[in-house]
């Protein structure tokens, strides 16, 4: 499969590269290697964005086309098809999305997510808050 039928949230390993010497070196210094485990964070249209370690990556579609990898979690996408278009241009356009269960885990993980960043907001009012009370004691 190519980079550019990943969802976001998917893991998956880089299989091969092909593309011409130039480039590959290219992609090799971004630690895109055959074997790396990367992270889809963001599927527009074929241009991707990657999570490569601790770096995000931006790969546009002629890049990503060049990239073949594979799922480490088969499970959690399936492969699904619809008809797109009326009359003699109607064709069927297959696309990969989130199992229900996979669904379910991502809006927990949102909401966990949404929880942190609300206290640590929280956090940083009260800190904030303490500080200017500070100021004014000191302005006294």
């Amino acid at each position: 499969m190519l980079l550019t039928q990943a969802c976001p949230r998917e893991e998956l390993r880089i299989v091969d590269i092909h593309t011409d010497y130039r480039h590959k070196r290219h992609l090799e210094n971004l630690s895109l290697l055959k074997g790396e485990k990367v992270t889809c964070l963001y599927n527009r249209s074929g241009d991707v964005v990657i999570k490569v370690k601790d770096g995000r990556i931006a790969i546009n579609r002629e890049f990503a086309c060049d990239i073949a990898v594979e799922p480490l979690d088969e499970k959690s996408f399936v492969w699904d098809s619809r008809k797109t278009g009326f009359g003699k241009k109607a064709k069927i356009v297959e696309f990969r999305r989130p199992t229900e269960e996979a669904k379910a885990l991502f809006r927990k993980e949102d909401e966990e997510i949404r929880l942190v960043e609300k206290e640590a907001k929280r956090k940083l009012k009260e800190i904030r808050k303490a500080r200017k009370q500070q100021k004014r004691e000191e302005h006294k």
